[in-house]
């Protein structure tokens, strides 16, 4: 994580310091008052309803020797070196900017509506089997969580790797002026984010600004199953610098065997490596999320079997895809988040995992505009057509799934306390359980409950 004198920090924001010990060190940055240790430089942020200002008494408490602060807050606090900014916020983005910029690192960069976090995963456990890497911690990919994400990278990094987030237009382009990319890649575009955007291309121009922003002589990969990507990208003006490649279904980079579903993984083989690979994650989406990451790794001259090992041994971020096996229970946890495209994917997860009796308990999908009855309605029928034995749902947008659902059994429930006694009869069976629904819908609960935490 950063580390520099007090001095070095008012250097790269161009302002004053005040109170200063001219020999202190930081050693990292903090934003949480209840987080802070003696060697970070505290840093207040305005929020829309918690002024971070306002805990500087109990961060002195704490130790904290250094803080940036807004000059229109005053008195100012005693006994802490201060960094009079203009704005917080905007003084800890231009931080990260000009940190990144001091480090010799490769930065790739992914978005999507889709599969961005399991792409990230895949890219660290590959890369870091031969070079210093980090990578997004959470969901840390936005205008404040990928500055703090960038202030935690070591001075010796070599490959720097960014999840991207945006709700609208303009933001991947304000992330990118922090961390310019190196690789780019898109890994799907879907319905998230419609209710904001309008629709799917809209949404691909959005998340083309992370091939607008690329730095020349970049790479950029995209999902060429996504042909809102493809329609864009031949209206717009590229550096002919920058090298384009697609992935999937009809794209450059291929798979090319069925894909093998395993107790715990997947097998499959692609056009760009002459090994079979084993994959620790589970559906075929996770095999698209793979392909970008295979020719990268290649592209940056990794070998072979140490893109082969990354991928075999590679730990997912929890709640997408993951397999939990607790309490009499195997639950597939896919819960973080949900939109028609990712719920059709955890749905074919689901269907090929080798049990004799497929559940799948589903939630809410969110912002996803005037439609959103009828793409609910949509994830219910397409249900019917899998091996799927019971859908089980929660939330008022979730009954038109249960309607559309033409399976052995079929419920809907008030609340995920009812869900969870309903489930409680398939413990110790030969099943499978698919938990998921949007972040606001908390159907991390109902995977807690199961497993007797």
């Amino acid at each position: 994580m950063i580390n520099k004198t007090i001095q070095e920090v008012a250097a790269y924001l161009n302002a004053p310091c005040i109170q200063d010990e001219s020999d202190f060190r930081i050693h990292g940055v903090c934003i949480d008052s209840r987080e802070v240790r003696p060697e970070n430089l505290y840093i207040p942020i305005l929020g829309q309803r918690v002024d971070g200002h306002s805990f500087v008494d109990s961060v002195r408490k704490a130790g904290c020797k250094a803080s940036l602060w807004q000059k229109d807050h005053k008195p100012y606090p005693e006994d802490m070196a201060l960094v009079l900014v203009e704005d917080t916020t905007q003084a800890l983005q231009q931080l990260a900017k000009a940190y990144l910029q001091s480090l010799s690192c490769k930065v790739i960069a992914v978005t999507g509506s889709n599969g961005k976090t399991s792409c990230k995963d895949m890219l660290y456990s590959i890369f870091s089997q031969e070079k210093k890497t980090q990578k997004t911690q959470g969901n840390r990919n936005n205008e404040i969580g990928l500055p703090l994400t960038v202030l935690d990278f070591d001075a010796d990094i070599e490959v720097a790797i960014l999840e991207m987030g945006m709700e609208n237009k303009g933001e991947i382009e304000f992330l990118c002026s922090i961390a310019p990319p190196d690789i780019s890649v898109i890994t799907t575009i879907g319905s998230a984010h419609m209710e904001n955007l309008g629709g799917k291309k809209q949404i691909a121009q959005a998340k083309l600004e992370i091939l607008e922003n690329l730095k020349p002589n970049g790479l950029f990969l995209y999902d060429k199953t996504s042909p809102e990507i493809d329609e864009c990208l031949q209206e717009m003006q590229i550096d002919p610098s920058k090298k384009i490649v697609s992935f999937g279904c009809g794209g450059d980079v291929i798979l090319t065997s069925d894909i093998e579903t395993k107790e715990d993984h997947i097998e499959f083989t692609c056009s760009c490596l002459d090994q079979k690979v084993i994959l620790h994650s589970l559906g075929a989406i996770q095999a698209s999320n793979a392909l970008p990451c295979i020719y990268i790794g290649l592209y940056c001259g990794l070998k072979q079997e140490s893109i082969l090992y990354g991928l075999q041994h590679l730990t997912m971020t929890k709640m997408r895809m993951q397999l939990v096996k607790a309490n009499g229970y195997m639950i597939l946890d896919d819960s973080y988040k949900s939109n028609p495209e990712s719920a059709k994917a955890a749905i074919d997860a689901l269907e090929s995992l080798p049990v004799s009796f497929r559940i799948a308990c589903l939630a809410d999908m969110l912002d996803l505009g005037p439609t959103e009855k009828d793409l609910h309605l949509q994830i219910g029928e397409y249900a019917s057509i899998k091996n799927i034995d019971v859908l089980y749902g929660y939330g008022p947008l979730t009954k038109f799934t249960v309607e559309g659902f033409r399976g052995k059994e079929k419920a809907w429930f008030e609340t995920k306390e009812e869900m969870i006694e309903a489930l409680r009869k398939y413990k110790d069976q030969d099943c499978a359980i698919l938990i998921k629904g949007s972040r606001a819908m908390a159907m991390d609960e109902v995977v807690s409950a199961l497993k007797g935490e």
